[in-house]
């Protein structure tokens, strides 16, 4: 339901600024500073054994010791680590102090981490902040937030490291892990794209940190303000629900006259400990504006006035690499059923690879996700806009982008820098949005404010079950508050791509044909809006490391991209499916249910490796039954429908009331 507005006279005393209450508490961070040594002179709890890794008296920022890491082989990779203890359901902040000498390699370099784990040793999630690299003789700060730990963290530790790849050498000293309390009020969410309405019903999501303070909702009293374009208060939204996390509002914005205006949410302690706000821009136009591609009310990117399912891979553009969007590569690619690409480093793409690509059919997402300081020789906040600005303006006009790549995986600690680069791009490009990929699955609700579409990548052959694809995409529909475009990242690359030595390092596999299709059909049932597999370079990549052909594992990759392209005119379908009831049966499937000419599609997948079933139930009888792809072990009495699913299997089943 949505609420009416009324006129309101805010209270001042709720427009202060987040206030929380400061207590220092204590470092959980056992050994931290290096200083208590076990009876073989190594930091106690800390692993041993590590050949990059020795203490140091080297200059430590406190005490008599420090870590020292150094590597000449960038091959080699490390991490010092110690186990640590924290209580489920808490935030930490992980702090430590770096610095280095000659550290060369790409990405964060030297930085600290927290890792936690289930017992049976399957990895669950972690934060790994920005650290240092180069030369920075002073000691350097890292700070990193972790997501809540969970329930079934059985391991969890604390490293020291420099990221894979890395050469050169550095010290590491003082960490600390403390529990942290955010702010009362986070980061707020709407349904439109970039605030823009032209009347209508509005939701709007705001995150709350009632967990951090042990608050339940009752505790808390809060408020969502429209604000004219001159800061005067004009409107107030009760809340529809106040939660743990989130409090919800839905509104009409029908009658308010064309112009901008601010949302603004403010909360506070009923005990008056606490308060917050978070605000969002709102724009009320007559007319939707025109745009080359945008987002619209159902979270479908639209291209030339067609909505459009984004279906493609990462390529590879490094300068010098003669498989980088070559006409040859591109007329191989453009014979499967992908309808876009992804050039990872896009600055080497250029007008004539563009075009190529446009004549092709192809559509292209655009890379500007590395213009930040310290990369391609800038040196300033205003020569990141500069760098931005000169490759938007060159390439915005040109038919084959449909979007922007802003974000690989960069930690929220950058949230400012990221909300300004997003920012940027609405002035320099109205006319496409921005996508961003994170691996940080506990945090992306963080990210609000960043990114118009976002994905995550979860990869977990062989190391994890393929279930991990369906649990990503779920927590990324819900950390950004089902309000955002997801288009996921499912993996068909092969880790020994990345993992393989010569010197013998065992070589892993990767997904099977079965494992690639149910994870992309897991992510769609999960709620993507498009699939962007990583990566059709690592393909050629292990034909370079003589390990895999291309010819050998491309048919099975383009033969899962047309068995989803042939559903896509479903995918992309607003119409009313018949309403279901109830599902019983197996946790492990998932569904997803679409209309289209008047029949519905009941999309499933079963995202365990073990045969299953499933009933689900509709509302009115189901005159017949067809299925369109999976094997036909479905029986239907009435309005009742049992599925019987082998190990990973999707299935597409038409129905006819």
């Amino acid at each position: 339901m949505t609420r009416p507005l009324r006129m309101i006279v805010l209270p001042l005393v709720l427009l202060v600024a987040a206030a929380a209450v400061g207590q220092e508490h204590p470092n959980l961070a056992p050994n931290p500073g290096f200083e208590v040594l076990d009876d073989t002179g190594w930091p106690e709890g800390w692993r041993k054994g590590l050949a990059s890794y020795s203490l140091s008296r080297e200059n430590p920022r406190s005490g008599d010791h420090c870590l020292k890491w150094a590597n000449d082989d960038p091959s080699v990779y490390q991490m010092c680590s110690i186990p640590l203890t924290l209580e489920p359901g808490k935030r930490y902040e992980v702090r430590g102090w770096v610095r280095t000498e000659d550290l060369r390699g790409s990405g964060a370099g030297a930085t600290f981490a927290i890792e936690w784990w289930r017992d049976n040793g399957e990895y669950i999630a972690g934060v790994y902040p920005g650290g240092c690299s180069g030369n920075t003789p002073d000691w350097t700060e890292v700070r990193g937030i972790t997501a809540r730990i969970p329930d079934d963290a059985g391991k969890i530790n604390l490293l020291a490291y420099c990221r894979k790849g890395f050469v050169g050498t550095a010290w590491f000293d003082d960490l600390s892990v403390r529990v942290y309390e955010g702010p009362l009020v986070e980061r707020m969410a709407t349904s439109l794209y970039r605030g823009e309405t032209t009347g209508g019903a509005v939701r709007a999501h705001v995150g709350l940190n009632l967990l951090d303070y042990d608050y339940a909702p009752g505790d808390i009293a809060a408020h969502l303000v429209i604000l004219d374009g001159a800061g005067a208060a004009v409107h107030t939204i009760e809340p529809l629900e106040i939660a743990a996390e989130s409090a919800v509002f839905a509104f009409d914005t029908t009658a308010l006259a064309p112009g901008d205006y601010t949302l603004r949410a403010v909360a506070q302690s009923r005990d008056g400990r606490l308060s917050g706000q978070a605000e969002e821009r709102l724009h009320r136009v007559d007319a939707a504006v025109a745009r080359k591609a945008t987002i619209d009310e159902h979270q479908r990117l639209i291209v030339d006035g067609e909505p459009f399912f984004p279906l493609g891979t990462y390529w590879n553009t490094c300068a010098g690499d003669e498989r980088s969007m070559t006409k040859e590569k591109l007329d191989i690619y453009a014979e499967s059923d992908f309808n876009c690409l992804m050039p990872y480093d896009s600055p080497n793409v250029g007008i004539e690879q563009l075009d190529y690509a446009h004549d092709k059919g192809l559509k292209v997402i655009y890379s500007v996700k590395d213009f930040f300081v310290g990369k391609h020789g800038i040196k300033t906040v205003e020569g990141e806009r500069e760098t931005i600005a000169r490759y938007v303006e060159r390439y915005r006009d040109h038919p084959a982008i449909v979007a922007w790549y802003i974000n690989d995986e960069l930690p929220i600690e950058m949230y400012d820098n990221l909300r300004q680069h997003q920012v940027w791009m609405e002035e320099l490009d109205p006319g496409r949005p921005t996508w961003v990929v994170l691996y940080q699955i506990a945090e992306v609700g963080k990210y609000l404010g960043t990114f118009d579409v976002i994905g995550t990548d979860p990869y977990p052959i062989p190391d994890s079950p393929p279930k991990r694809a369906l649990d990503w995409t779920r927590r990324t529909v819900s950390g950004t508050l089902g309000l955002k475009p997801v288009w996921m990242v499912p993996q068909v690359f092969n880790w020994t791509a990345y993992r393989y030595r010569r010197d013998g390092e065992t070589i892993v596999r990767g997904p099977t044909a079965l494992e690639m299709r149910s994870m992309a059909w897991q992510c769609i049932c999960g709620g993507a809006n498009g699939l962007i597999f990583y990566s059709w370079m690592d393909l050629w990549r292990m034909e370079d490391l003589g390990l895999e052909k291309f010819e050998d594992r491309w048919p099975d990759v383009a033969a899962m991209a047309a068995e989803i392209s042939r559903f896509i005119p479903v995918l992309l379908s607003t119409e009313e499916p018949l309403p279901l009831e109830g599902v019983e049966g197996s946790k492990d499937v998932a569904w997803r249910l679409y209309a289209r000419e008047g029949s519905t599609y009941l999309v499933t997948v079963n995202s365990d490796g073990e045969p299953c079933e499933a009933t689900f139930s509709f509302t009115e009888p189901v005159l017949r039954h067809e299925t369109l792809l999976g094997a036909d072990t479905v029986e239907h009495d009435g309005a009742r429908l049992r599925v019987r699913f082998e190990g990973l299997e999707p299935k597409v089943i038409r129905l006819e009331p």
